[in-house]
């Protein structure tokens, strides 16, 4: 595991669940969630504009930190992401990887569509066809020659 990992894919992909099954390793890395930090900014009013540019601020401050040299001793940390573009993410500095958690799709759709009913912290309710064009966009990255590792860990229901 590189120093940063961004654990990116689309909403109900398993991102969370990857992420608590690589706690139990003999050195866990640090999990931070990227919807977590932006929850005290967004709840209770749940605004619409300008997410993605604060989440590409907060992508710019985490790795201002995380890849400073006099760091190097903290464990690793994945960030965890659901809704990240390309713009946003690439390109990546030495010491950085991105893992896409990208199930097969009919799994990922059942997925989606069986999650809990309440938005994760910070977030807000996304239909079947805005997050079916975020897997797609997920998709093509692999043709636009993006540096990733996808990822499609077993379904563990629950």
């Amino acid at each position: 595991m590189k120093r940063l990992t961004w654990l990116v894919g689309p909403p109900a992909a398993g991102k969370s669940t990857w992420a608590a099954s690589h706690k139990s390793q003999p050195e866990p890395p640090r999990i931070l969630e990227l919807a977590e930090m932006l929850h005290p900014l967004v709840d209770p009013a749940k605004p619409r504009k300008g997410m993605m540019r604060a989440k590409g601020l907060l992508m710019r401050a985490i790795r201002q930190v995380e890849l400073e040299p006099s760091n190097d001793g903290l464990p690793p940390l994945v960030v965890i992401a659901a809704l990240l573009g390309e713009e946003e993410l690439f390109p990546l500095s030495p010491g950085e990887e991105v893992l896409l958690l990208l199930p097969p799709r009919e799994r990922w759709e059942r997925q989606f569509l069986g999650r809990s009913q309440s938005p994760a912290p910070g977030g807000r309710r996304m239909g079947l066809e805005e997050a079916i064009g975020w897997y797609e966009r997920y998709l093509r990255w692999e043709e636009m020659g993006l540096p990733f590792t996808r990822v499609t860990d077993p379904w563990r229901p629950g």
